[in-house]
């Protein structure tokens, strides 16, 4: 076999060597014009070592840079050396680059280039290695190449160079599934559990790149390296099937490369992911509630996105009033509901329902059931054996108290016009829980009932109940049972009565002293419901005595009449027990209690006089025996005298001697008055005494000194008489 090569060597080496002996001999110009021969014996050269050459050597250039053929230069044997290297493009039928080193080196040797290349070809040579180097390589320079070294002395070698120019593809583009440009690298939102189609389309490139699925540094095998979509395009689609809360914000990164001299362009996406809510919790613990109160619940939900649609309900009611507090994270959202509830929301369940609406079926929930305190709903009424009936005066009365309460009562009680009702069954008062009884029930039981239901929530009170006992008249206590009239004035009689039913019919009767009752005219007296007036007039001595009022209603007659007695009118009587209040330096107070008004209405005066004097008295009038005087002058005495007054005349004086304090030293002064009439008129038969105390801190002074004022004026120290009787006078002042 090594015989045949040889031979087909020398043979090819002879074809060749009369055209490049030629070449030689016109080393000194530039190109050469290829004959017919010789482009003949190159086509024939090359389907002969296609035949029997081995595999060539693989060579890559990215377009534009350089590319790079080697050639094994090295003699096989030690004494030989290099004397020409030719190098051919299988396809073109002539070559394209030699090297003429029969008289000289590489370095110095004639190097030619075929002008297609212009100076785009070089040939170097390291150690054993001889490269041609192809600038600026196009996609025309990819091909199959020949390099053919002859030697001096050894066969010629022939070895095979395939270079591929690269074309590294352009751009990416990623698609969703349904086929638009994704924007903003954001990938969805899909739903979770959902699945995802994903497609990555590389523009250009030559060869066709490898396209690729990558996350972080782990390659999705099931995607493969691509597909061809056209000449120029090549896609790969990537399928995620149920997407699991891990895979938000999982980052996508398409890879496309066609070699490995530059850099793969790729586009990264990051999956957007809507998520159903993980827990859905109601804070704090389920206690019970007050009715009417109001509180603030708080619903927790956890692993929802986007923030989730929270809604509260009370059973099948939604709930308003909420709002709701997000994190910063996204990961947790507070609903907060303001809720007072009511009694009526006892047993009912309070829920928190969260769900995200992009999600179908997504919906989660945490509730209670509703336990509500409250204070006692009491509501009375009278029990059924009182009911329809008239209630007499002697009738039991029954009362029932219905309660409605959560927690239940400790304690039940009874008010009669609001006040408490003991168990008093010696009075006719029977409680017993949730009931009364009245026993034997007077019209002192006639009022507003009510029960009081008693919890740790507070008192719950009943409605109130109106008991109407009905009973026939009677006199009514406290009103006014003396009447004074002179002769021939009408008096005004009232006869007021307590009655049930109040409407009453009246009768009027006069008793004299002799004991004699004579009937009043119905057209003497008026009457209005309980009340009834007559009109009285007193004519002789024998009309005054007493008038009697007897009234019946449906209940019956009045058993005891009321009584009314008639007295001539007179003066009213003096003013008793009269009081010194706050005594100052400019002024004090009186405060007197009223006597008997003469049967008339009565006013009341006060006249000042400073000590020693008649003339000029400070005059007070009040409807009340009550006065104030100011405006004094400070460590004066002063005379006060105190009358009552009604239309028949004035009542005797009440005498106070007073003192205002000085100023600013303040004094203690007792002043002692005493009168004595041992042999008076029966008309002035009487024996008074007056005292006045002043002090510091003041002091009430009462008096019963009741007498003219001109007795109280000429009172001189000493002993002294006059024509209607004799008296001693003592005047004491003490210091």
């Amino acid at each position: 076999m090594c015989l045949v090569v040889s031979c087909l060597s020398s043979l090819l080496l002879c074809l060749v060597l009369p055209t490049f002996n030629g070449h030689a001999a016109a080393a000194t110009r530039a190109r050469v014009s290829s004959s017919t021969t010789m482009t003949r014996n190159i086509e024939e050269e090359n389907a002969l070592l296609n035949l029997l050459a081995g595999p060539p050597v693989l060579s890559e250039s990215i377009i534009g840079t350089m590319g790079r053929l080697p050639c094994n230069v090295t003699p096989p044997i030690y004494e030989d050396r290099v004397a020409l290297v030719i190098w051919y493009k299988v396809g073109l039928k002539t070559p394209i680059y030699s090297v003429d080193t029969r008289d000289s080196n590489f370095a110095q040797g004639t190097h030619w280039s075929d002008e297609t290349y212009r100076e785009r070809l070089s040939f170097h040579v390291e150690g054993r290695a001889g490269t041609l180097t192809i600038k600026s390589t196009t996609e025309d320079d990819t091909g199959e190449y020949r390099c053919r070294v002859d030697f001096q002395k050894s066969p010629t070698r022939n070895s095979k160079v395939n270079l591929t120019v690269i074309t590294p593809p352009e751009s990416i583009i990623i698609l969703d599934s349904k086929g638009a440009t994704i924007k903003d690298h954001t990938l969805g939102p899909y739903n979770e559990g959902s699945s995802v189609n994903v497609t990555c389309v590389a523009i250009g490139g030559r060869p066709q790149p490898r396209v690729t699925w990558w996350h972080g540094n782990t390659m999705f095998n099931s995607s493969g390296l691509g597909h061809p979509l056209s000449e120029r395009r090549v896609g790969n689609v990537l399928s995620l099937a149920k997407l699991k809360r891990k895979n938000l914000h999982m980052q996508l990164t398409c890879r496309a490369e066609n070699n490995n001299l530059t850099t793969p362009i790729i586009s990264s996406i990051i999956l957007d992911m809507n998520l159903r809510p993980l827990i859905v919790k109601l804070q704090g613990e389920n206690r019970p509630l007050s009715a009417e109160n109001s509180y603030q619940l708080s619903c927790v939900v956890i692993g929802s996105r986007p923030a989730p649609t929270i809604t509260w309900w009370k059973g099948s009611t939604p709930m308003k009033n909420t709002h709701e507090i997000a994190n910063p994270d996204g990961n947790m959202t507070t609903s907060v509901l303001t809720f007072t509830p009511t009694i009526d929301d006892r047993g009912k369940f309070l829920s928190c329902r969260a769900e995200q609406g992009m999600i179908p079926e997504s919906g989660m929930e945490d509730g209670w059931k509703l336990d509500i305190y409250h204070i006692p709903v009491v509501s009375l009424e009278l029990g059924t054996n009182s009911l329809n009936a008239t209630l007499r005066e002697g009738v039991d009365v029954f009362f029932e108290c219905n309660i409605k309460s959560n927690p239940w009562i400790y304690k039940v009680s009874w008010r009669h016009n609001g006040e408490i009702l003991e168990n008093n069954p010696a009075e006719g008062i029977v409680v017993a829980n949730q009931s009364l009884v009245l026993q034997n029930a007077s019209r002192a039981r006639t009022g507003i009932y009510t029960c009081v239901g008693s919890n740790r929530e507070g008192d719950g009170e009943s409605n109130p109940v109106q008991l109407d006992i009905r009973f026939a008249p009677v006199c009514r206590a406290g009103q006014r049972t003396t009447y004074s009239s002179g002769r021939h004035e009408i008096v005004k009689v009232a006869c007021e009565i307590d009655a049930n039913p109040a409407e009453a019919k009246f009768v009027w009767k006069f008793n004299a002293t002799q004991g004699e009752t004579a009937d009043i005219p119905v057209s003497d007296f008026g009457v209005d419901r309980g009340r009834s007036v007559a009109r009285y007039t007193p004519r002789t001595e024998n009309d005054y005595g007493t008038l009697l009022c007897w009234a019946s209603n449906e209940i019956g007659d009045q058993s005891e009449p009321c009584v009314y007695t008639i007295v001539p009118a007179g003066e009213p009587d003096p003013l008793l027990n009269c009081t010194l209040l706050n005594q100052t330096s400019s002024g004090f107070q009186i405060e007197c209690i009223e006597g008997f008004d003469g049967g008339l209405q009565q006013d009341f005066i006060m006249e000042v006089y400073v000590n020693g004097t008649t003339r000029y008295p400070k005059i007070y009038k009040s409807n009340k025996p009550y006065f104030e005087v100011s405006g004094l002058v400070p460590g004066m005495g002063y005379n006060v005298f105190l009358i009552a007054n009604n239309t028949k005349g004035r009542s005797n004086a009440t005498i106070l001697q007073v003192y205002t304090l000085k100023d600013p030293e303040k004094q203690t002064v007792t002043i002692t008055f005493t009168k004595s009439y041992p042999a008076l008129k029966p008309s002035y038969g009487r024996t008074a005494t007056a005292t006045t105390t002043t002090t510091t801190t003041p002091k009430p002074t009462t008096s019963d000194c009741i007498c003219d004022e001109d007795e109280f004026i000429n009172v001189e120290v000493g002993n002294g008489e006059s024509d209607e009787g004799s008296g001693y006078f003592e005047l004491y002042i003490l210091y």
